[in-house]
């Protein structure tokens, strides 16, 4: 009877592990890819690898996941089903990265366009309020070439930088920094390239790590998400747009027409039907140093028409410099602060110190720039007052200064940082939002508005822009220029 017993259990756990055993195989079997197709390109998401695969249909180029990850093991993209709608769409869950022992998971969503070679992509966390690090976030997309360039318009201008190479000469760029939010990456032979235009580019920034891609060395652009006041905060996209010709030239016009669709380009066509004064700006040479009316008058009989004029004259003789057709502006800056004197109120470059100046997350207010002799150290305003000041400066002044123009230091040329102060607390976000407001503000006053260096966002709102040509990676170093001592001394 045991002997009996025993062969009857042996038998039912053979049986059990027979029929367990294709559920078992089924498992382990890679998670099989889908594609996303349209005319224009094909896109083949891999769940197993994490990876991508572009193909653009019209010039044969692939572009493909470059990364160093080992194969096998469970899928790197979890659950990645197509998403119903007439556009092709997928998505799935990956975790990118941690923070403390917590994988950063995330639900993709990859959105072919209908027409067209537009690829978005947006991420979400379950938990918007969990906590994070800055992580890494998909693959960069590399080609088999060896004429491939990165083309980024960082600060001081546009760019085109090797990127067949170990050692690129920009690998990191802040997204909140980039003149335009994007990088693209071409093949200079064949025209073909790509952009990467992160649409939330206030908390991240691109990576341009080089790897061994299909047996070369590539340097291609990975965003990297960053916290908004520590948290994940809100849903994080990205734009890709591939080119079958044209290369750089073609992804900067594809930018254009996203501007043009957010409401980013205003021509100065436009911007003059709502102040005819910008007229005044057109051709004239920008003038700082002497404001008088003595100059002016000078520069009219030597034959300068037109002319912007910076500096402050006695109010009837800025007025008789606008009847010459001048343009007359003024500095002004509401970022670098120093405290407000006994008795003073608060004005364009003075506040009330430490309560009006940034809060950094430690607790500690924030500095703004040193002078060259390091006599005077101004602080950062925040920029939820920016707004209030400037209504109790301009309105007051232009009662007894007929300025046409106002040239706004500082708050397009500093990139985004937040505030912790609970009296005025900022996101990047918000703190870009109230660059915008300022300089919406100064338009309303009827005022041609100038500003330093100038960034994507401020297009709207300004006029014209100094800085943006000085070459390197800032512009000229204002407010610490100094005399040579010889003509010989550089």
């Amino acid at each position: 009877m045991k002997n009996s017993a025993c062969r009857i259990v042996l038998a039912l756990a053979a049986a059990a592990f027979v029929a367990a055993t294709p559920v078992a195989l089924a498992a382990a079997a890679p998670a099989e890819p889908l594609m996303l197709e349209n005319a224009q390109l094909g896109v083949t998401v891999d769940p197993q690898a994490g990876t991508l695969r572009v193909l653009d249909r019209a010039s044969g180029q692939q572009w493909f996941s470059a990364h160093t990850r080992k194969g096998g093991g469970t899928p790197r993209f979890r659950s990645l089903r197509r998403l119903p709608g007439p556009a092709p769409a997928v998505s799935f869950e990956a975790d990118f990265g941690s923070t403390g022992q917590r994988p950063n998971t995330l639900r993709v969503t990859l959105r072919l366009a209908e027409r067209g070679s537009d690829l978005s992509v947006e991420a979400d966390m379950a938990d918007r309020d969990a906590d994070i690090t800055p992580f890494a976030f998909l693959d960069p997309l590399a080609t088999e070439t060896d004429r491939a360039v990165l083309v980024v318009a960082d600060y001081s201008n546009g760019h085109l930088y090797p990127a067949n190479t170990k050692t690129p000469v920009r690998s990191h760029f802040n997204a909140s920094r980039l003149d335009m939010p994007w990088v693209g990456v071409c093949d200079l032979e064949r025209a073909t390239g790509y952009m990467v235009l992160v649409e939330t580019s206030d908390d991240a920034q691109v990576i341009c790590r080089s790897t061994a891609a299909g047996g070369r060395d590539f340097a291609a652009p990975q965003v990297q998400w960053s916290p908004s006041k520590g948290k994940f905060a809100y849903a994080r996209r990205l734009l890709y747009h591939f080119v079958s010709r044209g290369g750089y030239v073609a992804l900067a016009k594809r930018y254009r027409a996203y501007a043009a669709e957010h409401g980013l380009i205003v021509t100065l066509a436009e911007k003059l039907k709502k102040n005819p004064n910008l007229q005044r700006l057109f051709g004239a040479p920008d003038v700082w140093g002497d404001a008088s009316l003595r100059f002016a008058r000078e520069a009219k009989s030597a034959g300068v028409d037109k002319m912007l004029i910076h500096g402050r004259a006695a109010p009837a003789d800025m007025q008789a410099i606008n009847d010459l057709g001048y343009l007359t502006s003024e500095y002004d800056n509401y970022t670098d602060v120093l405290p407000i004197a006994q008795g003073k109120p608060v004005d364009s470059s003075h506040d009330r110190i430490p309560e009006s100046v940034v809060q950094k997350a430690d607790g500690q207010r924030m500095m703004a720039w040193l002078t060259f002799d390091k006599k005077q150290q101004y602080m950062k305003r925040c920029p939820a007052l920016w707004v209030p000041t400037a209504k109790q400066v301009v309105p007051k002044l232009l009662t007894t200064q007929p300025f046409l123009g106002r040239f706004v230091d500082v708050t397009t040329a500093e990139d985004l940082y937040e505030c912790f102060d609970p009296k005025h607390p900022l996101t990047k976000g918000q703190k870009r939002q109230c660059g915008v407001g300022l300089l919406a503000f100064m338009r309303s006053q009827r005022l041609v508005v100038g500003g330093e260096h100038g960034i994507w966002w401020g297009v709207p709102g300004l006029d014209y822009i100094e800085g943006m040509m000085s070459g390197g990676f800032t512009s000229w170093p204002a407010g610490h220029l100094i005399h040579p001592k010889t003509k010989d001394e550089g």
